[in-house]
């Protein structure tokens, strides 16, 4: 069945707006994985080198060192909602790290929420690369209008796909220029189970940006000229030059007259020239001073210097160590940019998330309770504080009555994982049975021995 005009429109419409971002993407792609091609100017490198396989890590390195700050440890919300069951069943502890990922390589992620089907988790949580997926954001709502999700074929032509509405989501193909529904499942849910992950967004771009921005990209290319430059620098230049005055011109031929090869001169006959009849002087030999691949390396430096301010993170993430050691307080005031754009992707991801857990509890229950206004995602801090200073910070919290001690929020604050709490939950437990288990024999105890010393208690 064809369909109808207005979702061919919008079919097109996203399908148009998805290819219009595929250069950019794969371009971004290219630059992560180190798979962007040396940018030559044809002046210093040979033609021989210009495709010479050089790789700098750099965009790799700026989105990793961000994404690793970015654990989603689970949401804070009415037990009775059973989220954390669902981030469990999910295994959204390392699947959110892909949505994470894709939004700060290429601005977008997405996180599609659906029903399971044979035995797979129900709601079901999935995450999207925005090479395949695409969608219209209302600023208004702040969620997406409506969302596309595209197969291709092994040419990269587009066959099939999920086109995401408020209240239907249609399973279409394409063929002879149309698109077509192969099947619809009306939810009436008022909202597209579809949530973007948008890193560093703005109220002109709500599509969001990636961190391999321009400067990232310009950096990257002059670090890899200067890397080849440097390698070329030491074939050519490193091995030093050397000159011979007044030497006999048989010193360069071998017994029978034929020219030795110049680097069987280079590498031994020059070590023992005979005197030169001819001239009536022995032969001087000296050499050039070679030239030193040291500036090339200072460029680098430099290069990495502005690639680490444009990135927010410390140089010797970029592998530029200092001879001393850096103090705690100094490596603190080094990531406090890096820990600040941190939290400011956590508080943008953390509402996607919560929208996400929103979704999966319409899907499972078929409506949204009032509590669910409670949600809140869960980070792992942001910043490297040591496990010591985690448990005092906690210990004094404590003890001012801030925080209690067998609290959920205190058991985060020191870094146990769940598997950690529910252990600590099942030995406690354990401990306070024993506990009163010991509490009434002795009670028993002492009322035994008091009735047997006044036995007219007993009558």
């Amino acid at each position: 069945m064809i369909l109808s005009p207005e979702e061919q429109e919008i079919v097109e419409a996203l399908s148009y707006k998805l290819r219009g971002h595929q250069t950019k993407n794969i371009q971004l792609e290219y630059y992560y994985e180190g798979k962007s091609k040396l940018k030559d100017f044809r002046i210093s490198i040979p033609p021989q080198l210009a495709n010479a396989d050089t790789v700098v890590g750099w965009p790799g390195t700026v989105v990793s060192v961000l994404e690793e700050r970015l654990d989603l440890e689970g949401f804070i919300a009415p037990e009775e909602l059973g989220l954390n069951e669902i981030y469990r069943q999910n295994n959204l502890d390392s699947e959110c790290s892909y949505g994470h990922t894709d939004a700060l390589i290429y601005g977008t992620g997405f996180i599609v929420i659906g029903k399971g089907e044979d035995g797979e988790p129900d709601p079901l949580i999935t995450i999207e690369s925005p090479n395949r997926m695409t969608g219209f954001y209302d600023m208004r709502l702040r969620r997406l209008s409506s969302a596309l999700m595209m197969n291709y074929d092994k040419n990269s032509k587009p066959r099939s796909g999920v086109l995401y509405l408020p209240n239907e989501t249609i399973t279409v193909f394409y063929e002879n220029g149309s698109w077509y529904e192969i099947g619809r499942d009306v939810h009436n849910m008022g909202r597209v189970p579809v949530v973007p992950l948008v890193n560093n967004p703005r109220s002109s771009d709500p599509t969001g940006r990636s961190e391999i921005t321009r400067a990232v990209i310009s950096y990257t290319d002059a670090g890899m000229r200067t890397l080849l430059g440097a390698e070329i620098a030491r074939e050519f230049y490193s091995a030093p030059q050397r000159y011979i005055l007044g030497a006999d011109e048989s010193a360069f031929y071998d017994n029978d007259g034929n020219p030795l090869n110049p680097w069987s001169v280079y590498q031994g006959r020059i070590l023992a020239l005979p005197y030169n009849e001819t001239e009536q002087q022995m032969p001087q030999v000296g050499q050039f001073q070679a030239n030193s691949t040291a500036p090339y390396f200072e460029q680098i430096r430099s290069l990495a210097q502005m690639l680490a301010a444009e990135a927010a993170i410390p140089p010797s993430y970029l592998g530029f160590q200092t001879d001393n050691p850096a103090s705690a307080d100094a490596i603190r005031q080094m990531e406090s940019r890096l820990v600040k754009r941190a939290e400011r992707r956590q508080t943008q991801f953390g509402r996607a998330w919560v929208e996400a857990m929103k979704i999966a509890l319409l899907i499972r229950d078929g409506e949204l309770p009032l509590s669910a206004n409670e949600i809140r995602p869960l980070w792992r801090d942001a910043s490297t504080p040591t496990k010591a200073a985690a448990a005092d910070e906690a210990v004094k919290l404590i003890a001012s009555g801030v925080l209690l001690a067998d609290s959920e929020v205190t058991y985060n604050r020191i870094g146990l994982s769940d598997s950690d709490k529910q252990v600590l939950r099942s030995e406690k437990a354990l401990q306070r049975g024993t506990n009163l288990i010991g509490q009434l024999t002795r009670l028993s105890s002492e009322v035994a021995q008091e009735e047997s010393q006044n036995p007219e208690l007993t009558e």
